[in-house]
């Protein structure tokens, strides 16, 4: 099987996957919302905005460099996979055990002085235990992703994701007086047990299917270094900038004159129902993006620019054209989705309203897993860092004084800032062809602003 075909191949199982995970994830939000209402779900989303920030620290850039040294190794590079393997997922461990302990230890106070709400300590406590599990996990999936191993691995999330919302119904159903903290911590303790199950079943695989010692060495440590750490630092700095701006945004409903119970309701229904339908459709693109990765990394080792320009050329042109469509058919379809996935109509005006941003967001998805792949995560990291410090400002200046309307505002803002940002960056290292004969070259640099052309390689 060729390299195309074997491509196509991974890519439709991780959509079939996503498409999959997605479905469940959006009903499972349906029952709970059902369950806890929405105050609870949206003290729910910050319990999961603070387990965002351990996650993305434990991880530290270790899933894009397994993904990468793992591509280099199998394309010839005189190392063994194995000890490398064995070197990321031992970098991996420490950096989840440290940031268990971290969050463990601080649960109190972040849920006192961060969250605002003593009933989220006890989440965060259980969460922290799952973290080491995550983290290598990051590192094994970043193996799997480059070794065509997309099959197992996705059998593995799809047990993954059952697990957790069986153990979590089961937890629910068995309170007695249902209350916000004991809801969100039986979520919570069926999130960890189902990371613990993915790490367990994602070491067998690798055990199993990894070539045997031999004695060529591992890959340098300063090379794991060299992708992780750009990765990481800019994968750290927006996530605490995202983090931030998550818990800003009730308080600034709250200061704008909107209740508190009010301003986590109004947080949940953006956050927990519309943006979940908005994003939906973009399982596929994002299983695309992931494996574009090795794809266009494997090009780039090689240096075969025209096999580049062609790859990023094509799929730009696909996902405009996907997003456009999907933008399109969740405007006119939302009061019908709304009521068939959750019931009521209270997620159709935040469709609506968020809808025309789906080819901005979409295409800003798959431009960001190009960049990746083509060593670009520097400038990636940059452009991440410069947008979530720009919200953190807007959600400070804007939220209090235009409550909701400023958060939508600030959400177009954003991803229209980010994309711009990207997809210059793109243009400039790619001589592609949008649409017709609009051709954006690397060579010519006329209308990239000059703040970029300083990044160039």
């Amino acid at each position: 099987m060729n390299f195309r075909t074997n491509l196509m191949k991974n890519t439709l199982i991780m959509t079939a996957t996503n498409l999959i995970m997605r479905s469940v994830a959006v009903s499972f939000n349906a029952y709970l919302t059902s369950k806890i209402g929405s105050a609870g779900i949206g003290l729910f989303q910050l319990i999961t905005t603070v387990y965002s920030l351990a996650v993305t620290f434990s991880c530290a850039g270790i899933k894009l460099a397994s993904t990468r040294v793992t591509v280099e190794i199998n394309s010839g590079r005189k190392n063994d996979l194995r000890k490398s393997m064995n070197m990321f997922d031992s970098y991996a461990l420490i950096c989840g055990l440290s940031v268990c302990l971290i969050l463990f230890l601080f649960s109190d106070f972040i849920s006192e002085n961060w969250i605002c709400d003593s009933n989220a300590s006890y989440s965060l406590k259980i969460l922290a235990f799952s973290l080491p599990f995550v983290a290598v996990s990051a590192s094994l999936s970043g193996y799997f992703t480059a070794s065509n191993l997309v099959i197992p691995y996705s059998f593995i999330q799809l047990i993954e994701q059952g697990t957790k919302i069986i153990t979590a119904i089961i937890l629910l159903n068995q309170i007695q007086n249902m209350n916000v903290k004991s809801a969100c911590a039986s979520i919570v303790a069926a999130i960890t047990v189902s990371e613990a199950v993915s790490f367990s079943l994602s070491f067998l695989l690798k055990t199993l299917r990894i070539d045997k010692k031999t004695e060529k060495a591992k890959i340098e440590f300063n090379r794991l270094l060299r992708i992780a750490i750009p990765d990481a630092a800019g994968t750290c700095a927006r996530s605490i900038l995202l983090t931030i701006e998550h818990l800003l945004i009730p308080k600034g409903f709250e200061k704008s004159g909107t209740g508190s119970a009010a301003a986590l309701s109004a947080y949940g229904n953006i956050h927990a129902m519309a943006l979940p339908i908005l994003l939906y459709p973009c399982a596929i693109l994002t299983s695309f993006s992931s494996m574009l990765i090795p794809d266009l990394a494997a090009k780039h080792e090689r240096k075969d620019r025209n096999a580049i320009s062609r790859t990023v050329e094509k799929n730009l042109k696909r996902t405009l054209i996907y997003s456009t469509i999907c933008a399109a058919g969740l405007f006119a379809f939302a009061p019908i989705i709304s009521d068939l996935i959750y019931k009521t109509d209270e997620a159709v005006l935040y469709i609506r309203i968020l809808a025309p941003l789906i080819p901005v967001m979409y295409t800003d998805t798959v431009t960001d897993g190009m960049l990746k792949g083509l060593d670009q995560q520097i400038q990636s990291m940059r452009y991440n860092i410069i947008d979530s410090a720009l919200c953190v400002i807007m959600v400070w200046f804007i939220l209090p004084v235009y409550s909701v309307k400023g958060y939508i505002f600030i959400l177009y803002a954003s991803e229209i800032i980010n994309f711009y940002l990207s997809i210059g960056r793109l243009i400039k290292i790619c001589d592609i062809r949008i649409f017709g004969k609009i051709r954006f070259s690397s060579e010519f640099q006329g209308d990239i602003p000059t703040f970029l052309r300083s990044t160039q390689c």
